[in-house]
């Protein structure tokens, strides 16, 4: 795996390699191009004028493709190509001095020192065949310039430096400086792939194959990875582990560990579902189903409001999600009172086919958890906890309506009820609000809608909808354009795959990336990305934000 990993970074990183092979050899041409006219008194201006042309036509061509490279082209036929041009160069070199000297002018200049470094050059792209064939290159050339050009047109005695022996003696000299320049690159690559193994056995999670980070938070990370058991079965996965900085905080280990075991306990089509917990070196990590979309915070930021019928089929799914997490019962049927504490848009997962599951359960509190819950702190998201909630006064399921009710309010208009800065506001949660009607920023909003939105968003809780129960079956009793089925669910996808569309079309970047795995994704010691149009940058990118909570602490006032 290490092997391949670095053989699709090699190739991926073709651009930029090439990019700068170029940028080297249009600096050294313009060198050459000044180095010969100050010359020209010298060597005669025929001459002069000759070998600076051809030096300055190697300029402009390798200074156009350096630009075109940086604009993201490339083909792997450029490096041979390139080569060949090169190796060329030897060759315009001895016509000229074959053509305004003689052939032992020609054969004495020393054209083997220009061929041997760029045969040496070959070697800097990594590939052990381009040496091995600018070394064969150079020997040809030089075999056939003497036998062809050269040789007619030598007198007697021919000295013996010009003999064929000798001649054909600096061919193979050639020839072993591109298999030396192999040995390198072979060697150097070689040192790669060990590194890059070692590398990859401290990312490696047991049977989980890491590629690209998909998010990360204060507590902890997410990565696309790839669930990797014996017998070669293969499961994408969203792999979530704490943070290095945190691993040896038993707090940190403990409220992870909490949420695991309260996802694990949660088996409900609308909530992200936790398949594995762990431990593997210094780290606690958290294997869950991975979806393919969006957050819906990534949605609303790309597209703005969402269709009224998309709104009401997001709001019915995530209350019949809500639903079975208040009413989940532990293993002995005792009730859990699960209250999840952190509702909003970057919580809340799309599917491309329309799916709605909401994730992170980080700060959920349930009964038996309740003292992990430190008295007078408030634990939420800023501007989307219930007025309850943000004055750390006792709250049940209710306080997750009110954020939900937020969460529709801003999918239905774009606009947040509840500014970000309102949690630096110490009056907020003990002045009453009454907010504008969603159809006050939206007209085609009905009022029915508008009522149930409300109704979430009332001050006190005895005043809102009573349970996620009853908010669904409001929510599908709408009729018309704000049905939420069958319409919802359609629209509700079309949106998604527009994002991720738009997010496929955005033009490759061929500099050194952010992220990508097997096959196009490769990984840092750190979770971060080598550089390669990242992981997955050769085919659709899924990277949703899913920060973990914020956790403010406030005192009452």
């Amino acid at each position: 795996m290490g092997s391949q990993l670095l053989a699709d970074y090699l190739r991926e990183d073709g651009a930029t390699r090439e990019a700068e092979v170029a940028r080297f050899i249009c600096a050294a041409a313009a060198c050459f191009v000044l180095a010969t006219l100050l010359l020209g008194p010298a060597i005669g201006w025929p001459r002069a004028l000759a070998v600076a042309g051809m030096a300055a036509a190697y300029g402009v061509y390798y200074g156009l493709l350096s630009r075109v490279l940086q604009r993201g082209w490339f083909h792997p036929a450029i490096c041979w190509f390139n080569v060949s041009l090169e190796i060329s160069v030897g060759v315009f070199e001895f016509l000229l001095d074959l053509h305004f000297e003689n052939a032992e002018q020609a054969l004495t200049n020393p054209t083997s020192l220009l061929w041997g470094a760029f045969i040496i050059l070959a070697s800097m792209r990594s590939n052990r065949r381009l040496a091995i064939f600018a070394g064969a290159l150079a020997a040809t050339a030089s075999l056939l310039l003497y036998w062809l050009l050269a040789w007619p047109r030598l007198q007697a005695p021919v000295p013996l430096m010009l003999s064929p022996p000798l001649i054909t003696l600096r061919a193979l000299y050639l020839l072993l400086t591109g298999c030396v320049a192999a040995l390198v690159a072979s060697h150097l690559l070689r040192k790669a792939e060990e590194a890059l193994r070692a590398v990859r056995a401290r990312e490696l999670l047991g049977k989980y194959f890491l590629h690209e980070r998909l998010g990360v938070g204060g507590m902890a990370e997410v990565f696309r990875a790839t669930y990797s058991p014996e017998g070669g079965f293969e499961k994408r996965v969203a792999l979530k582990r704490i943070l290095p900085s945190h691993a040896g905080d038993p707090h940190f280990v403990t409220l992870f560990r909490r949420e695991a075991e309260l996802g694990s306990l949660l088996h409900h089509p609308n909530i992200v579902q936790v398949l594995d917990v762990g431990r593997f070196g210094d780290t606690c990590f958290m294997a869950m189903e991975f979806i393919e979309g969006v957050s819906l915070r990534e949605l609303l930021r790309a597209r703005g409001p969402l269709p009224v019928a998309a709104v009401t089929y997001l709001g019915a799914e995530l209350a019949a999600g809500l639903d079975y997490v208040h009413h989940r019962t532990a293993s002995d049927g005792s009730p859990l009172n699960l209250v999840h504490r952190d509702i909003n848009p970057p919580n809340i997962l799309l599917s491309r086919i329309g799916e709605v599951k909401l994730g992170d359960f980080g700060i959920a509190r349930a009964a038996h958890h309740v003292s992990l819950t430190l008295a007078g702190r408030v634990v939420g998201k800023p501007g989307y906890m219930a007025p309850e909630q943000a004055r750390a006064e006792p709250f049940d399921a209710r306080a997750d309506l009110f954020a939900l009710g937020l969460t529709l309010y801003e999918a239905l208009t774009g606009r947040r009820v509840i500014p970000c800065e309102a949690h630096q506001d110490p009056r907020w949660g003990f002045t009453p609000k009454a907010f504008p009607p969603p159809s006050a920023f939206r007209p085609e909003v009905p009022p029915l809608l508008d009522a149930i939105v409300l109704e979430l968003l009332q001050w006190e809780p005895h005043e809102r909808t009573p349970d996620a129960l009853r908010l669904r079956e409001q929510l599908c009793s709408l009729t018309d354009e704000a049905a939420p089925h069958p319409r919802g669910q359609v629209l509700l996808a079309r949106a998604v795959h527009e994002v991720l569309a738009s997010r496929a079309a955005e033009p490759l970047v061929t500099q050194p990336p952010r992220e990508s795995g097997p096959q196009g994704v490769r990984l840092r010691p750190s979770g971060q990305v080598l550089p390669v149009r990242s992981l997955a940058q050769t085919r659709l990118d899924f990277r949703p934000s899913r920060p973990v909570p914020a956790v403010v602490e406030r005192t009452r006032g």
